[in-house]
């Protein structure tokens, strides 16, 4: 006979089943919701072509200088923890494995969320009414619309490091921590915060030093070293979006430190409260827990002082770090209020469902569902006519079509700049391009310089598709 603590093992979860069908369902529904947009010519060359000619070019073993930005791959950031992927490309070289990698590393939050609630005390309903929650919040959907972005490893990572601290798997933990450090040169703004409050929550002193210090440690080591000595110019790319706040990363610093008012001026924006307020409150247990929420504030503070505008919208990959802070506060939380009386809990059930079904329709599911171009057969045909390894320069939207060759550039480069290498810096030499790719009514005055030229050949020109070929020399 099965005993009773067998019993107990073999018995399924229902509801973490149920969670994990949830997560599965995000993947499916994103999944085919991008994949229709590559294939209907709806994404950009920025950045899915980035990373995607990134990782073809490492996987062949060539310098990972992505022709699409016209920079070294870790000039443009140090996101290092791109390198393990290349192996991916011996097997599955196509850009939507990491547009499905990138869904699929947003959807794991789910399952991880609750498993995390379960460990430290919440109960069943509590934990999966937090897993659907952050499911459901917009931030994490349009995450993973936002096409790869390497910063996305960072929330599954630092939430399956919360899961082993939990568990005592402390050397688990600790390696997942510092294996998201290798995302990008500033995720020191989300593991620093995460290292303290493992140290305090836990009361694992070691470990959390040892986050904060590793953290700390990359986070020079990327903007004082390896940036600038991939850079094209010696110093950092996107210095500009922080230049009122003062120069190189510690400039940066001192000056948001000397300079209260700009801080101050972006908390009191009515925009930014609005970015703050759809970030935390599709989870609203999150606010039962403000010393979690306190983890958000570094990046938080980045993203609201940058010039960058994109930095303060949640439809970007730049609300990954907060959304750590809200994740785990709102796990916690949930594990609080299953010890709250009945009709407290079942009333801060209801305020989360509330929540997430009001905010749900800001999601990116509801994003608009791009139909297909009136000359999509045309584009088909022409991308076709293009050779595997000649040089091209292309329309900014069949370049993730055309991404995995040595050269590949997005129109009007190399002819003229527009978001390539660093300013001031030569553009690459135009009579390099081998095919040109147009699509008629974008980047007319070049289309008509180039078929003046005399130097191209028309090889295919229908419907507003336009192929051009250098002729012989």
């Amino acid at each position: 006979m099965v005993t009773d603590v067998k019993r107990r093992h073999l018995r399924i979860d229902g509801v973490a089943v149920a969670v994990a069908v949830g997560a599965a369902g995000f993947v499916v529904l994103l999944g085919y919701q991008m994949l229709t947009r590559l294939r209907l010519f709806h994404l950009n060359a920025f950045d899915v072509s980035i990373f995607d000619q990134g990782v073809w070019l490492l996987s062949r073993f060539q310098e990972p200088f992505v022709t699409v930005r016209g920079l070294n791959l870790f000039a443009d950031h140090s996101s290092y923890i791109i390198i393990p992927l290349a192996p991916l490309y011996w097997i599955l070289p196509y850009q939507q494995t990491l547009i499905l990698l990138s869904i699929a590393l947003m959807a794991i939050g789910g399952p991880l969320v609750y498993s995390t609630a379960r460990v430290i005390g919440a109960s069943r309903t509590l934990a999966a009414v937090v897993a659907f929650g952050y499911l459901l919040h917009p931030a994490v959907s349009w995450n993973a619309r936002d096409s790869f972005h390497p910063e996305q490893f960072v929330l599954p990572l630092l939430l399956a490091a919360f899961l082993l601290f939990a568990k005592n798997h402390d050397v688990w933990a600790v390696a997942a921590v510092l294996l998201s450090l290798t995302a990008k040169e500033d995720v020191a703004l989300i593991t620093v915060p995460f290292g303290l409050f493992v140290w305090w929550w836990f009361h694992k002193r070691r470990a959390g030093i040892t986050i904060v210090v590793a953290s700390v440690a990359v986070f020079l080591v990327s903007f004082l070293v390896l940036l600038p000595s991939f850079s094209p110019t010696g110093e950092l790319l996107y210095n500009d979006r922080y230049a009122h706040l003062g120069d190189g990363i510690l400039g940066i610093m001192s000056g948001l430190v000397a300079n209260p008012r700009v801080l101050l001026g972006a908390l009191f924006d009515f925009s930014n409260i609005g970015y703050v307020a759809a970030l935390i409150l599709p989870l609203p247990l999150a606010l039962r827990e403000p010393r979690a929420l306190l983890m958000m504030v570094p990046a938080l503070v980045a993203n609201l002082v940058s010039v960058h505008s994109y930095q303060a919208q949640i439809y970007y990959h730049y609300t990954v770090y907060p959304l750590v802070g809200v994740v785990v506060a709102a796990i916690i939380a949930a594990s609080v209020a299953t010890n709250w009386s009945d009709q407290a809990r079942k009333a801060a059930m209801a305020v989360s469902i509330v929540a997430a079904l009001a905010f749900f329709p800001l999601s990116g599911v509801f994003a608009e569902w791009n139909g297909p171009l009136a000359d999509q057969e045309q584009y088909q045909e022409a991308l076709a006519l293009v050779p595997p390894d000649v040089s091209v320069a292309a329309w900014y939207r069949f370049v993730p079509h055309l991404a995995h060759r040595t050269t590949v550039y997005q129109l009007p480069n190399p002819w003229e700049r527009s978001n390539y290498s660093a300013p001031g810096l030569p553009l690459p030499d135009p009579d390099t391009v081998e095919w040109v790719v147009i699509r008629r009514g974008e980047d007319v005055a070049l289309s008509e310089q180039l078929l003046e030229s005399g130097e191209f050949e028309i090889m295919y020109d229908e419907g507003s598709a336009l192929v051009l070929k250098r002729k012989e020399r």
